[in-house]
Protein backbone atom coordinates (compact mmCIF):
# COMPACT_ATOMS: atom_id res chain seq x y z
CA UNK A 1 0.00 0.00 0.00
CA UNK A 2 2.97 2.37 0.86
CA UNK A 3 4.20 2.10 -2.86
CA UNK A 4 0.95 2.41 -4.07
CA UNK A 5 0.53 5.60 -1.93
CA UNK A 6 3.74 6.77 -3.57
CA UNK A 7 3.15 6.25 -6.84
CA UNK A 8 -0.45 7.95 -6.52
CA UNK A 9 1.15 10.86 -4.77
CA UNK A 10 3.83 11.52 -6.61
CA UNK A 11 1.82 11.58 -10.16
CA UNK A 12 -0.72 13.67 -8.34
CA UNK A 13 1.95 15.92 -7.48
CA UNK A 14 3.29 15.63 -11.30
CA UNK A 15 0.32 16.78 -12.72
CA UNK A 16 -0.76 19.43 -9.89
CA UNK A 17 3.09 20.83 -10.89
CA UNK A 18 2.05 20.68 -14.57
CA UNK A 19 -0.78 22.72 -14.31
CA UNK A 20 1.66 25.63 -13.83
CA UNK A 21 3.51 24.82 -16.94
CA UNK A 22 3.68 27.89 -19.05
CA UNK A 23 1.63 26.43 -21.91
CA UNK A 24 -0.81 24.53 -19.99
CA UNK A 25 -1.76 26.93 -17.07
CA UNK A 26 -3.19 30.05 -19.17
CA UNK A 27 -5.38 27.49 -20.58
CA UNK A 28 -6.89 25.66 -17.97
CA UNK A 29 -9.98 27.95 -16.55
CA UNK A 30 -10.62 29.33 -19.84
CA UNK A 31 -14.65 29.89 -21.11
CA UNK A 32 -16.29 26.65 -21.91
CA UNK A 33 -18.39 28.60 -24.69
CA UNK A 34 -15.84 30.50 -26.32
CA UNK A 35 -12.16 29.24 -25.62
CA UNK A 36 -9.26 31.05 -27.31
CA UNK A 37 -7.83 29.31 -29.78
CA UNK A 38 -3.76 29.34 -29.22
CA UNK A 39 -1.15 29.23 -31.70
CA UNK A 40 2.76 27.88 -31.57
CA UNK A 41 4.01 31.52 -31.98
CA UNK A 42 1.71 32.67 -29.22
CA UNK A 43 3.14 29.57 -27.26
CA UNK A 44 6.43 30.65 -28.20
CA UNK A 45 6.34 34.09 -26.69
CA UNK A 46 5.01 32.34 -23.50
CA UNK A 47 8.09 30.09 -23.02
CA UNK A 48 10.55 32.44 -24.10
CA UNK A 49 9.54 35.29 -21.08
CA UNK A 50 8.23 32.80 -18.23
CA UNK A 51 11.09 33.02 -17.10
CA UNK A 52 12.36 37.08 -17.65
CA UNK A 53 11.44 38.79 -14.80
CA UNK A 54 10.30 41.92 -15.71
CA UNK A 55 8.89 41.41 -18.52
CA UNK A 56 9.10 44.33 -20.56
CA UNK A 57 8.22 43.50 -24.62
CA UNK A 58 6.49 44.74 -27.73
CA UNK A 59 4.09 42.33 -29.20
CA UNK A 60 4.23 43.53 -32.79
CA UNK A 61 2.37 40.64 -34.76
CA UNK A 62 0.43 41.58 -37.62
CA UNK A 63 -3.33 42.00 -37.38
CA UNK A 64 -5.13 39.02 -36.69
CA UNK A 65 -2.32 36.87 -34.91
CA UNK A 66 -4.31 37.11 -31.39
CA UNK A 67 -1.89 39.59 -29.60
CA UNK A 68 -4.27 40.65 -27.24
CA UNK A 69 -4.86 36.31 -26.21
CA UNK A 70 -0.47 35.99 -26.15
CA UNK A 71 -0.58 39.14 -23.87
CA UNK A 72 -3.28 37.82 -21.31
CA UNK A 73 -1.71 34.28 -21.56
CA UNK A 74 1.61 35.85 -19.95
CA UNK A 75 -0.32 37.76 -17.34
CA UNK A 76 -2.37 34.32 -16.64
CA UNK A 77 0.60 32.80 -16.02
CA UNK A 78 2.74 35.27 -13.93
CA UNK A 79 -0.55 35.39 -11.88
CA UNK A 80 -0.96 31.96 -11.76
CA UNK A 81 2.80 32.01 -10.30
CA UNK A 82 2.24 34.64 -7.73
CA UNK A 83 4.32 36.99 -9.75
CA UNK A 84 0.93 39.36 -10.96
CA UNK A 85 -1.98 40.46 -9.00
CA UNK A 86 -3.06 44.46 -9.79
CA UNK A 87 -2.84 44.29 -13.88
CA UNK A 88 -3.87 47.74 -15.46
CA UNK A 89 -4.74 47.49 -19.35
CA UNK A 90 -4.85 50.15 -21.35
CA UNK A 91 -6.66 50.38 -24.30
CA UNK A 92 -8.60 53.20 -27.18
CA UNK A 93 -12.08 53.51 -25.82
CA UNK A 94 -13.10 51.91 -29.02
CA UNK A 95 -11.36 48.35 -28.10
CA UNK A 96 -12.88 48.60 -24.51
CA UNK A 97 -15.68 45.56 -25.24
CA UNK A 98 -13.74 43.69 -27.51
CA UNK A 99 -10.92 43.13 -24.38
CA UNK A 100 -14.36 42.56 -22.68
CA UNK A 101 -14.88 39.39 -24.70
CA UNK A 102 -11.23 38.34 -24.43
CA UNK A 103 -10.76 38.55 -20.66
CA UNK A 104 -13.99 36.40 -20.29
CA UNK A 105 -12.36 34.41 -23.04
CA UNK A 106 -9.47 33.72 -21.56
CA UNK A 107 -11.39 32.99 -17.96
CA UNK A 108 -11.06 37.00 -16.30
CA UNK A 109 -14.44 37.22 -15.44
CA UNK A 110 -14.00 40.35 -12.88
CA UNK A 111 -13.19 43.36 -14.79
CA UNK A 112 -13.24 46.75 -13.68
CA UNK A 113 -13.53 49.42 -15.78
CA UNK A 114 -11.89 52.73 -14.76
CA UNK A 115 -14.25 56.32 -15.35
CA UNK A 116 -14.96 58.65 -14.28
CA UNK A 117 -17.57 58.09 -12.03
CA UNK A 118 -16.23 55.02 -10.47
CA UNK A 119 -12.11 56.19 -10.02
CA UNK A 120 -12.69 57.87 -6.69
CA UNK A 121 -14.06 54.74 -4.72
CA UNK A 122 -11.79 52.42 -6.26
CA UNK A 123 -9.02 54.61 -5.10
CA UNK A 124 -10.67 54.84 -1.67
CA UNK A 125 -10.83 50.80 -2.62
CA UNK A 126 -6.87 50.79 -2.29
CA UNK A 127 -7.64 49.46 -6.32
CA UNK A 128 -8.07 45.68 -4.76
CA UNK A 129 -6.29 43.13 -6.61
CA UNK A 130 -7.77 42.20 -10.30
CA UNK A 131 -7.80 43.13 -13.70
CA UNK A 132 -8.46 47.01 -14.51
CA UNK A 133 -9.43 48.39 -17.92
CA UNK A 134 -8.82 52.17 -18.77
CA UNK A 135 -9.33 54.41 -22.07
CA UNK A 136 -6.17 55.77 -23.14
CA UNK A 137 -7.29 59.29 -23.31
CA UNK A 138 -9.10 59.33 -19.87
CA UNK A 139 -5.89 58.76 -18.05
CA UNK A 140 -3.14 60.28 -19.86
CA UNK A 141 -4.95 63.30 -18.18
CA UNK A 142 -2.68 65.08 -15.28
CA UNK A 143 -5.40 64.39 -12.79
CA UNK A 144 -5.96 60.95 -13.50
CA UNK A 145 -2.87 59.55 -14.15
CA UNK A 146 -1.81 61.20 -10.32
CA UNK A 147 -4.67 58.87 -9.26
CA UNK A 148 -2.75 55.51 -10.85
CA UNK A 149 0.66 56.71 -10.51
CA UNK A 150 1.16 54.86 -7.02
CA UNK A 151 -1.02 52.10 -7.35
CA UNK A 152 1.55 49.13 -7.39
CA UNK A 153 0.56 47.45 -10.50
CA UNK A 154 2.18 44.12 -11.48
CA UNK A 155 1.82 44.78 -15.01
CA UNK A 156 0.41 47.04 -17.62
CA UNK A 157 -0.88 45.80 -21.01
CA UNK A 158 -0.63 48.93 -23.27
CA UNK A 159 -3.09 48.22 -26.69
CA UNK A 160 -2.15 50.24 -29.95
CA UNK A 161 1.05 50.93 -28.62
CA UNK A 162 2.50 53.30 -31.64
CA UNK A 163 -0.47 56.00 -30.10
CA UNK A 164 1.96 56.63 -27.67
CA UNK A 165 3.94 58.68 -30.26
CA UNK A 166 6.81 61.04 -28.67
CA UNK A 167 5.27 64.08 -28.80
CA UNK A 168 2.16 63.11 -27.52
CA UNK A 169 0.24 63.98 -24.14
CA UNK A 170 0.21 60.02 -23.47
CA UNK A 171 4.02 59.41 -24.06
CA UNK A 172 4.64 61.60 -21.43
CA UNK A 173 2.00 60.84 -18.93
CA UNK A 174 1.28 57.34 -20.05
CA UNK A 175 4.71 56.40 -21.06
CA UNK A 176 7.32 58.16 -19.30
CA UNK A 177 5.47 58.08 -15.66
CA UNK A 178 3.73 54.78 -15.93
CA UNK A 179 6.39 52.76 -17.83
CA UNK A 180 10.09 54.33 -18.09
CA UNK A 181 9.86 55.82 -14.60
CA UNK A 182 9.01 51.86 -13.21
CA UNK A 183 11.72 49.89 -14.87
CA UNK A 184 10.99 46.45 -12.60
CA UNK A 185 7.49 46.56 -13.71
CA UNK A 186 5.92 43.85 -16.18
CA UNK A 187 4.82 45.66 -19.12
CA UNK A 188 3.52 44.72 -22.76
CA UNK A 189 3.04 46.63 -25.52
CA UNK A 190 0.82 45.31 -28.12
CA UNK A 191 1.05 46.97 -31.96
CA UNK A 192 0.41 45.97 -35.30
CA UNK A 193 2.96 48.84 -36.67
CA UNK A 194 5.26 49.11 -34.26
CA UNK A 195 7.46 51.25 -37.13
CA UNK A 196 5.68 54.01 -38.45
CA UNK A 197 8.47 55.37 -40.83
CA UNK A 198 10.11 57.41 -37.94
CA UNK A 199 12.84 55.83 -36.30
CA UNK A 200 13.22 58.46 -33.43
CA UNK A 201 9.59 58.17 -32.59
CA UNK A 202 9.82 54.06 -32.65
CA UNK A 203 13.12 53.63 -30.99
CA UNK A 204 11.66 56.51 -28.12
CA UNK A 205 8.71 53.38 -27.71
CA UNK A 206 11.50 51.31 -27.12
CA UNK A 207 13.44 53.13 -24.56
CA UNK A 208 10.12 53.37 -22.89
CA UNK A 209 10.46 49.30 -22.09
CA UNK A 210 14.04 49.64 -21.63
CA UNK A 211 15.33 52.98 -20.15
CA UNK A 212 18.80 51.88 -20.93
CA UNK A 213 18.97 51.99 -24.65
CA UNK A 214 21.17 54.87 -26.15
CA UNK A 215 19.90 57.85 -27.96
CA UNK A 216 18.00 57.15 -31.19
CA UNK A 217 20.72 58.52 -34.03
CA UNK A 218 23.36 55.67 -32.73
CA UNK A 219 20.82 52.82 -32.36
CA UNK A 220 19.60 53.47 -36.11
CA UNK A 221 21.33 51.01 -37.65
CA UNK A 222 20.48 47.18 -39.28
CA UNK A 223 22.46 45.13 -36.25
CA UNK A 224 20.26 46.85 -33.72
CA UNK A 225 16.61 46.04 -35.42
CA UNK A 226 17.79 42.84 -35.62
CA UNK A 227 18.82 42.38 -32.21
CA UNK A 228 16.14 43.77 -30.72
CA UNK A 229 13.95 40.57 -32.52
CA UNK A 230 13.15 38.20 -30.69
CA UNK A 231 14.29 39.80 -27.37
CA UNK A 232 12.52 43.41 -27.21
CA UNK A 233 10.45 42.84 -29.92
CA UNK A 234 7.87 39.93 -31.00
CA UNK A 235 6.92 40.12 -34.89
CA UNK A 236 5.65 37.60 -37.08
CA UNK A 237 3.59 37.52 -40.34
CA UNK A 238 0.70 35.55 -41.23
CA UNK A 239 2.99 33.97 -44.18
CA UNK A 240 5.50 32.39 -41.50
CA UNK A 241 2.40 30.86 -39.31
CA UNK A 242 1.55 29.36 -41.91
CA UNK A 243 5.33 28.30 -43.33
CA UNK A 244 7.17 27.91 -40.25
CA UNK A 245 5.31 27.38 -37.12
CA UNK A 246 2.01 25.79 -38.24
CA UNK A 247 3.20 24.12 -41.59
CA UNK A 248 -0.56 24.32 -42.88
CA UNK A 249 -2.67 27.15 -44.34
CA UNK A 250 -3.99 28.69 -41.13
CA UNK A 251 -4.20 32.22 -42.22
CA UNK A 252 -5.48 32.41 -45.98
CA UNK A 253 -3.29 34.74 -48.02
CA UNK A 254 -4.66 38.00 -49.30
CA UNK A 255 -3.67 39.50 -52.88
CA UNK A 256 -3.94 43.16 -53.63
CA UNK A 257 -5.22 44.89 -56.67
CA UNK A 258 -5.58 48.81 -57.20
CA UNK A 259 -8.66 49.40 -59.64
CA UNK A 260 -8.90 52.69 -61.46
CA UNK A 261 -12.01 53.81 -62.31
CA UNK A 262 -12.87 55.62 -65.38
CA UNK A 263 -15.53 58.65 -64.91
CA UNK A 264 -18.30 60.06 -66.91
CA UNK A 265 -18.01 63.16 -68.72
CA UNK A 266 -21.05 64.11 -66.17
CA UNK A 267 -19.01 62.81 -62.91
CA UNK A 268 -15.93 64.52 -64.25
CA UNK A 269 -17.85 68.49 -64.33
CA UNK A 270 -19.24 67.75 -61.16
CA UNK A 271 -15.21 67.43 -59.94
CA UNK A 272 -14.33 69.82 -61.52
CA UNK A 273 -16.76 72.51 -60.53
CA UNK A 274 -16.43 71.13 -56.90
CA UNK A 275 -12.81 72.13 -57.03
CA UNK A 276 -13.56 75.65 -59.23
CA UNK A 277 -16.04 76.51 -56.27
CA UNK A 278 -13.61 75.11 -53.32
CA UNK A 279 -10.57 77.25 -55.34
CA UNK A 280 -12.80 80.36 -55.58
CA UNK A 281 -13.71 80.17 -51.48
CA UNK A 282 -10.06 79.35 -50.69
CA UNK A 283 -9.21 83.15 -52.81
CA UNK A 284 -12.25 85.10 -50.59
CA UNK A 285 -9.71 84.08 -47.61
CA UNK A 286 -7.47 87.14 -48.66
CA UNK A 287 -10.58 89.56 -48.21
CA UNK A 288 -11.86 87.97 -44.32
CA UNK A 289 -10.78 89.84 -41.67
CA UNK A 290 -12.20 87.76 -38.79
CA UNK A 291 -9.29 85.56 -37.94
CA UNK A 292 -11.02 82.77 -36.39
CA UNK A 293 -13.38 82.25 -39.73
CA UNK A 294 -9.61 82.67 -41.54
CA UNK A 295 -8.86 79.21 -39.68
CA UNK A 296 -12.24 77.47 -40.35
CA UNK A 297 -12.72 78.12 -44.15
CA UNK A 298 -9.44 76.24 -45.03
CA UNK A 299 -10.97 73.42 -42.92
CA UNK A 300 -14.31 73.68 -43.80
CA UNK A 301 -13.21 72.97 -47.83
CA UNK A 302 -10.95 70.09 -47.02
CA UNK A 303 -13.95 68.52 -45.65
CA UNK A 304 -16.49 69.48 -48.26
CA UNK A 305 -13.87 67.79 -50.42
CA UNK A 306 -13.09 64.68 -48.58
CA UNK A 307 -17.50 64.40 -48.22
CA UNK A 308 -18.72 64.78 -51.81
CA UNK A 309 -15.56 62.66 -52.69
CA UNK A 310 -16.91 59.81 -50.98
CA UNK A 311 -20.27 59.36 -52.99
CA UNK A 312 -23.18 61.66 -54.80
CA UNK A 313 -25.30 61.25 -52.13
CA UNK A 314 -22.27 62.12 -49.48
CA UNK A 315 -22.02 65.07 -51.63
CA UNK A 316 -25.96 66.24 -51.16
CA UNK A 317 -25.97 65.52 -47.41
CA UNK A 318 -22.83 67.67 -46.93
CA UNK A 319 -24.06 70.20 -48.82
CA UNK A 320 -27.66 70.41 -48.09
CA UNK A 321 -26.19 70.78 -44.36
CA UNK A 322 -24.34 73.66 -45.71
CA UNK A 323 -27.78 75.66 -47.13
CA UNK A 324 -28.99 75.50 -44.06
CA UNK A 325 -27.98 78.61 -42.62
CA UNK A 326 -27.45 78.30 -38.80
CA UNK A 327 -25.62 80.39 -35.84
CA UNK A 328 -22.58 80.59 -35.19
CA UNK A 329 -20.80 78.01 -32.88
CA UNK A 330 -19.80 79.16 -29.09
CA UNK A 331 -17.05 76.93 -28.94
CA UNK A 332 -16.11 77.04 -32.87
CA UNK A 333 -12.20 77.21 -31.91
CA UNK A 334 -12.33 73.44 -29.85
CA UNK A 335 -14.36 72.16 -32.50
CA UNK A 336 -11.85 73.25 -35.10
CA UNK A 337 -8.86 71.63 -33.36
CA UNK A 338 -11.14 68.23 -33.17
CA UNK A 339 -11.80 68.29 -36.81
CA UNK A 340 -8.73 69.42 -37.77
CA UNK A 341 -7.45 66.16 -35.42
CA UNK A 342 -10.15 64.26 -37.86
CA UNK A 343 -8.75 65.06 -41.21
CA UNK A 344 -5.29 65.06 -40.57
CA UNK A 345 -2.54 62.08 -39.78
CA UNK A 346 -3.50 61.97 -36.35
CA UNK A 347 -6.68 61.04 -37.57
CA UNK A 348 -6.68 57.45 -35.73
CA UNK A 349 -5.27 58.78 -32.83
CA UNK A 350 -7.98 60.90 -31.25
CA UNK A 351 -10.65 59.80 -28.94
CA UNK A 352 -14.09 61.04 -28.54
CA UNK A 353 -15.85 59.87 -25.60
CA UNK A 354 -19.12 58.91 -25.89
CA UNK A 355 -19.12 61.16 -29.50
CA UNK A 356 -19.25 60.04 -32.64
CA UNK A 357 -16.17 61.60 -35.10
CA UNK A 358 -18.74 62.24 -37.82
CA UNK A 359 -20.84 64.31 -35.58
CA UNK A 360 -18.36 66.37 -34.97
CA UNK A 361 -18.06 66.84 -38.56
CA UNK A 362 -21.62 67.87 -38.84
CA UNK A 363 -21.33 70.04 -36.01
CA UNK A 364 -18.65 71.52 -37.84
CA UNK A 365 -20.91 71.99 -40.91
CA UNK A 366 -23.63 73.62 -39.28
CA UNK A 367 -21.18 75.98 -37.11
CA UNK A 368 -19.42 77.11 -40.33
CA UNK A 369 -22.37 77.25 -42.63
CA UNK A 370 -22.58 80.96 -41.72
CA UNK A 371 -19.32 81.73 -43.94
CA UNK A 372 -20.75 80.84 -47.01
CA UNK A 373 -22.21 83.87 -49.09
CA UNK A 374 -25.52 84.08 -50.75
CA UNK A 375 -23.47 83.40 -54.36
CA UNK A 376 -21.93 80.39 -52.86
CA UNK A 377 -25.30 78.63 -51.74
CA UNK A 378 -26.79 78.95 -55.21
CA UNK A 379 -23.42 77.52 -56.62
CA UNK A 380 -23.84 74.71 -53.76
CA UNK A 381 -27.41 74.24 -55.23
CA UNK A 382 -26.56 73.93 -58.60
CA UNK A 383 -23.68 71.36 -57.72
CA UNK A 384 -26.20 69.22 -55.13
CA UNK A 385 -28.74 69.44 -58.43
CA UNK A 386 -25.76 67.60 -60.41
CA UNK A 387 -24.99 64.97 -57.26
CA UNK A 388 -28.82 64.00 -57.24
CA UNK A 389 -28.30 63.50 -61.48
CA UNK A 390 -25.11 61.47 -61.06
CA UNK A 391 -27.19 58.92 -58.71
CA UNK A 392 -30.09 58.68 -60.86
CA UNK A 393 -27.79 57.48 -63.57
CA UNK A 394 -25.68 55.60 -61.33
CA UNK A 395 -21.79 56.48 -60.65
CA UNK A 396 -19.06 54.61 -61.94
CA UNK A 397 -17.81 53.62 -58.19
CA UNK A 398 -20.59 52.00 -57.04
CA UNK A 399 -21.36 49.85 -60.08
CA UNK A 400 -17.67 49.00 -60.27
CA UNK A 401 -18.22 47.56 -56.77
CA UNK A 402 -21.58 45.50 -57.29
CA UNK A 403 -19.98 43.96 -60.26
CA UNK A 404 -17.35 42.97 -58.40
CA UNK A 405 -19.41 41.43 -56.05
CA UNK A 406 -21.64 39.74 -58.38
CA UNK A 407 -18.36 37.95 -59.23
CA UNK A 408 -17.57 36.97 -55.74
CA UNK A 409 -18.37 33.21 -54.79
CA UNK A 410 -21.33 32.30 -53.54
CA UNK A 411 -19.68 30.84 -50.14
CA UNK A 412 -17.37 33.79 -49.34
CA UNK A 413 -17.88 36.66 -47.07
CA UNK A 414 -16.74 40.53 -48.18
CA UNK A 415 -16.22 43.44 -46.22
CA UNK A 416 -16.83 47.01 -47.78
CA UNK A 417 -14.97 49.84 -45.97
CA UNK A 418 -16.41 53.41 -46.61
CA UNK A 419 -15.14 56.20 -44.49
CA UNK A 420 -18.67 57.93 -44.18
CA UNK A 421 -21.91 57.04 -42.78
CA UNK A 422 -23.88 58.57 -45.81
CA UNK A 423 -22.27 56.94 -48.19
CA UNK A 424 -22.42 53.28 -46.17
CA UNK A 425 -26.19 54.23 -45.91
CA UNK A 426 -25.77 55.00 -49.98
CA UNK A 427 -24.32 51.33 -50.82
CA UNK A 428 -26.31 49.24 -48.69
CA UNK A 429 -29.54 51.14 -50.21
CA UNK A 430 -28.44 50.53 -53.68
CA UNK A 431 -27.56 47.00 -52.70
CA UNK A 432 -30.93 46.31 -51.70
CA UNK A 433 -32.28 47.26 -54.64
CA UNK A 434 -30.07 45.58 -57.20
CA UNK A 435 -31.81 42.43 -55.12
CA UNK A 436 -29.46 41.43 -52.75
CA UNK A 437 -31.42 39.93 -49.53
CA UNK A 438 -31.77 41.92 -46.88
CA UNK A 439 -30.26 39.31 -44.40
CA UNK A 440 -27.50 38.67 -46.30
CA UNK A 441 -26.19 42.32 -45.68
CA UNK A 442 -24.65 43.32 -42.39
CA UNK A 443 -24.48 46.91 -41.76
CA UNK A 444 -21.65 48.07 -39.40
CA UNK A 445 -20.65 51.74 -37.73
CA UNK A 446 -20.46 53.60 -34.89
CA UNK A 447 -24.39 53.36 -34.74
CA UNK A 448 -24.18 49.59 -33.84
CA UNK A 449 -20.62 49.28 -32.19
Amino acid sequence: MKLKDGVIGFISGFLNELGYHPLIYPYLRTSAEDPPQHYLHQCEVLARLALRNPVRVLIGDEIGLGKTITALAISRYMEGVGRVSKALIIVPRVLIPQWRKELERMGIGKVNQIERDNIEYLKKQGFPDGYYLSSMDFIKREKRIKEVLDVPWDIIIVDEAHKLGMKTKRFKEVGRELIERKPRRNVIFLSATPHRGDPADYISRLRLLDPYLEDWRSLDRKQFYELTHGAIIFRRTKEEINKIYEGKEIFPMARFYATVIKVRKDEEEFINRLLNFLKSKLRDLAYEKEELSKKALPLLLVLIFKRASSSPYAAVTTLERLLLRRTAHENLEELMHSVETLLGTGYEDQEYPGRDPEEIMEEFLDATSSLMSERDREEMRELVEMARDIMREGDSKLKALISLLDEVKEDSKVIVFTEYKDTLDYIMKKLLNEGWPEGSILRLSSDET
